[in-house]
């Protein structure tokens, strides 16, 4: 009875669908897409490629929607820049139209510089900085919020005087920019080197804040071109060819049946539709993140400003939707029709790689090579060599797909002679199959390259760093340098307020003779083991002296010797403050002294500590490298297992069968061994290979910039890539083995 209302039931349905489809017949086009997407959930490493497509759709969206925020906060640093950028008057400091006086000057917190601007209004109109609702009294001085927070410990809150107030967002080049104004105190009078100022906004700027210190846009987007765009585009063409030979069956199918490039195409995308669009709408919520507030960046630090970005609106939201069109374009472009000319008979022919394509290969490696050195200036030698380095990538897979095919038939031919079953099967697959050879490499040589260039840029300048690391390390601040203007007597109120027990010395510098004398009172000299010789200069033996002449005499003196007078009246540009034997000075409580009382933006610092901030500044922003290499190699490593999971799938169905012909399994074991492990553990030795030749302009050569490898990450990255061949050659065999007890013959 259940039965009968079940068959009655599905005649029923059956008749009602059959009468609507005779009175509105579905379009073909609908009936195309219906038939992938049916396609798409019964395909060969179905649910692998759903993930990888949609992984891969919103990868795409995020490598647009950076480039679209690289512009956006560049274009928004230069309209807040050049809103506070002065407009110089036209004559001194007396003329009318001067408003205010201005001058820029430099100061260090956690280890970075950032750029202090001092300000002294002329009149009582005098325009405000953007970003200031009142002026300071003097004294007195106005902080961004992220340079009171980063140097709450350093004293930051008194070292310019009682802090005023916070700049505005609409006053600085970023919501995370350290930024100053200070109005100095009535008593500092030193007014000859400040700038006669209108007001501000000028259509010109000139560089001010945070613009000094970053790098230019080319190379910003150089660098999320080269990590982006390419891990991308492998992870996008592993994924659409994921599963390939099922569809390439079903690509010849159409061709028999007459369909042509517009049926394919519909399948195609019918069958990618629905993870695509998963993926869109990630990106689409990253989009919608982003222009919800002020975005900090992992990391780097950086925090972008939600106003730049909303100016960008448009391009954030049609991001995800480039992806996807992207993402549909390269499914459709790498199923091409199959070749019909013997028949119409449904068949997979052997992929073929491009004529032209795998020798380009050769041609792009001289390019990164050599090219740099001919190039005129740095923008120009960086294009070429991210064009070379692109281009090598992208072209060694194929070469190494060609390579394959004469492995193979070497290596069938061996086993033809030796009788061994499994090489004679593996060598004519490889000669059959190049495609799945390039596909099941091409990401292991790709990671290698793009972390061997991320390890490189991120150790690029890193060479004084090291030193200055070393040189703090063994002296500390128990030496600080103050550098004076001039050789001026210094006040005696900037000495009373040193920390108790500090003793001045003054270091002057002869440039034409190439020597440095340290001068000052017999107490001060002794503390650094000096010789007292108040009628003349005493050599100094730097290799017996203390470890701060030492540093002082390797860093500030010009090197052709050193020598010690005592004198009451010392005499030099630079004052050495040292202390007792042990005792470390306190660097904020000089600066805030030399702020009140030696006038404005005197430089205070460490021995080695100048070379110390640029190289801290050059690793922070080398820090945006290893932010895009993090993302390349996350695409990359699931554009492996994408690859590695489909090419173990069909290995496994399509050799199902050997056991029948040879008597036992245990074939499997050696072809997988041939088919998988060997290319797999010849990519790793490539690919190191490659990145070792690819990395000699930038760790040798006249034009390197003394980037250093590192071994220990390659090494990990080799026996990685050597355990993941292993597995997947042993996955690979235990799935043949299980599909080769179920096999059955069928009538296809």
């Amino acid at each position: 009875m259940a039965a009968r209302t079940a068959a009655e039931h599905l005649v029923n349905r059956t008749t009602r669908t059959s009468r609507a489809i005779r009175g509105r017949r579905a379009p073909l086009w609908w009936q195309l897409l219906r038939v992938g997407a049916a396609a798409g959930r019964e395909a060969s490493a179905g649910r692998a490629r759903f993930v990888a497509l949609a992984c891969a759709t919103l990868a795409v969206g995020l490598v647009v929607s950076a480039l679209t925020l690289i512009l956006a906060a560049y274009e928004g640093r230069d309209v807040r820049d050049a809103a506070r950028s002065p407009l110089h008057a036209s004559g001194g400091a007396g003329t009318s139209d001067a408003s205010l006086l201005y001058r820029p000057t430099f100061d260090v917190v956690d280890n970075l510089q950032f750029q202090v601007v001092y300000l002294l209004p002329l009149r009582d109109d005098a325009p405000l900085p953007p970003g200031v609702s009142a002026w300071p009294q003097p004294g007195q001085a106005v902080l961004s919020p992220a340079l009171l927070a980063a140097g709450r410990d350093e004293g930051i809150a008194t070292r310019y005087g009682a802090v005023a107030g916070t700049i505005g967002e609409r006053g600085l080049a970023s919501p995370g920019e350290r930024f100053a104004y200070v109005r100095p105190p009535a008593a500092l009078d030193d007014t000859a080197r400040m700038w006669p100022v209108t007001g501000f906004g000028s259509p010109s700027p000139s560089g001010i804040g945070e613009g000094l210190f970053v790098k230019p846009l080319y190379l910003l987007i150089g660098i999320a071109v080269f990590m982006g765009a390419i891990p991308v585009a492998a992870l996008s063409v592993s994924a659409a060819r994921a599963g390939s030979d099922a569809r390439d069956q079903r690509t010849a199918l159409l061709g028999a049946l007459g369909g042509g490039r517009r049926a394919r195409a519909l399948v195609n995308t019918g069958e990618a539709a629905l993870p695509v669009a998963v993926g869109a709408v990630a990106g689409l919520a990253a989009s919608l993140w982003v222009l919800s507030g002020d975005t900090r960046l992992p990391w780097v630090g950086y925090v972008l400003a939600v106003a730049d970005a909303r100016r960008w609106a448009w391009a954030m939201m049609a991001a995800p939707l480039l992806a996807a069109a992207l993402v549909l374009l390269g499914v459709v472009l790498s199923h091409p029709p199959q070749d019909r000319r013997e028949g119409v008979r449904p068949r997979l022919l052997r992929s073929r790689l491009p004529r032209w394509w795998p020798y380009l290969c050769p041609f792009m490696v001289f390019i990164a090579v050599r090219g740099p050195g001919l190039a005129p200036n740095p923008p120009t030698r960086l294009l070429i060599y991210v064009i070379g380095v692109g281009g090598t990538i992208l072209t060694l897979p194929s070469l190494i797909g060609l390579a394959a095919v004469a492995a193979g038939h070497g290596l069938a031919a061996l086993g033809r002679r030796t009788g061994r079953s499994g090489a004679l099967v593996s060598g004519r697959w490889a000669a059959a199959w190049p495609g799945a050879t390039v596909r099941l490499t091409a990401g292991v040589v790709i990671a290698f390259v793009l972390v061997g260039q991320t390890q490189l840029w991120a150790t690029r300048n890193t060479g004084p760093a090291v030193q200055a690391q070393q040189t703090v390390k063994r002296v500390g601040t128990s030496a600080v340098l103050v550098e004076l203007r001039d050789d001026t007597p210094v006040p005696p109120a900037f000495l009373g307020e040193l920390p108790p027990g500090v003793q001045a010395l003054r270091l002057g510098v002869d440039h034409a003779k190439g020597t440095a004398e340290l001068n000052g009172p017999c107490e001060a000299l002794q503390r650094l083991a000096l010789p007292c010789t108040p009628d003349r200069s005493a050599p100094v033996e730097s290799r017996n002296a203390d470890v701060r002449v030492k540093e002082l005499y390797s860093w500030d003196t010009p090197g052709r010797g050193l020598f010690a007078r005592q004198t009451d009246t010392p005499k030099g540009s630079v004052v050495v403050l040292v202390g007792r034997p042990g005792q470390q000075i306190s660097v904020p409580a000089v600066k805030e002294a030399a702020n009140r009382h030696l006038g404005m933006g005197v430089p205070v610092e460490t021995i080695a500590g100048s070379w110390l901030t640029a190289a801290n500044l050059d690793d922070r922003q080398g820090l945006w490298v290893l932010l895009f290499g993090a993302f390349a190699v996350i695409v990359i490593a699931v554009s492996i297992v994408v690859s590695n999971l489909a090419e173990f799938v069909r290995f496994s169905r399509q050799i199902t069968a050997l056991s029948v012909l040879s008597g036992n399994r245990t074939i499997y074991l050696s072809t997988a061994f041939f088919t998988l492990f060997l290319p797999l553990a010849a990519a790793s030795l490539i690919g190191l290979a490659t990145h070792y030749w690819l990395a000699t302009p930038m760790t040798a050569g006249s034009y390197s910039d003394g980037a250093t490898h590192s071994w220990p990450v390659l090494a990990l990255v080799l026996a990685t890539t050597l355990a993941m061949a292993l597995l997947v050659w042993l996955w690979g065999a235990y799935g043949a083995v299980r599909l080769a007890h179920r096999w059955r013959p069928t009538a296809d």
